[in-house]
């Protein structure tokens, strides 16, 4: 297997969408059960929303020399904020630098549309959740800062099962006010 270089980070493209469902079911399965129940491991981003994230330029994938998909990740922009919504790369390519260079992709669209923030939901705990968001620079917020779509966000992921979940935030480069 590769390193990250072998590994181009491109807007995904209508070819990529069907792929997507499998990695994120590969992603889920290194998840203990406590942190993701049996059940919820099958579900995956609808195709429709992956759909709209690759036309509005909002979905970016991992892909090899030939094309196929490793990795993706999707943005969604909810009340406002730009919320990095998912974020899968095949385990066999896990600490390859592939989900980082996802990340900058979409913190940099965020920054080039004004957003002052790159925000996440994740699990507070596991090794390749909150903490190593925190090595890329996005930090934990306190539920005062929620914004009202973390907050729906977070009571979501509670009421389909998923505990000990936390919201990050990445704060972006300064906002240059139009002239």
């Amino acid at each position: 297997m590769g390193q990250a270089d072998d590994y181009a980070v491109v807007p995904a493209e209508p070819r990529h969408l069907a792929a997507l469902a499998e990695i994120e079911r590969a992603a889920a399965s290194l998840f203990p059960e406590q942190a993701i129940p049996a059940l919820l491991r099958e579900q995956t981003v609808p195709q429709a929303l992956l759909a709209q994230g690759q036309a509005e330029g909002r979905l970016w994938v991992a892909q090899d020399e030939g094309g196929i998909a490793a990795g993706f990740a999707l943005v969604e922009v909810l009340g406002g904020i730009a919320l990095l919504a998912e974020l899968d790369v095949l385990p066999a390519l896990g600490r390859r630098g592939i989900g980082r260079r996802l990340i900058a992709a979409a913190r940099d669209w965020a920054e080039a549309r004004g957003h002052e923030a790159l925000y996440l939901t994740t699990f507070a705990d596991l090794p390749w959740n909150a903490p190593y968001y925190a090595r890329l620079g996005f930090r934990p917020l306190e539920e005062a800062e929620l914004h009202d779509e973390l907050i729906r966000r977070l009571r979501e992921e509670q009421a389909f099962g998923l505990a000990d979940r936390v919201a990050m935030q990445l704060r972006l480069g300064p906002v240059i006010p139009a002239p």
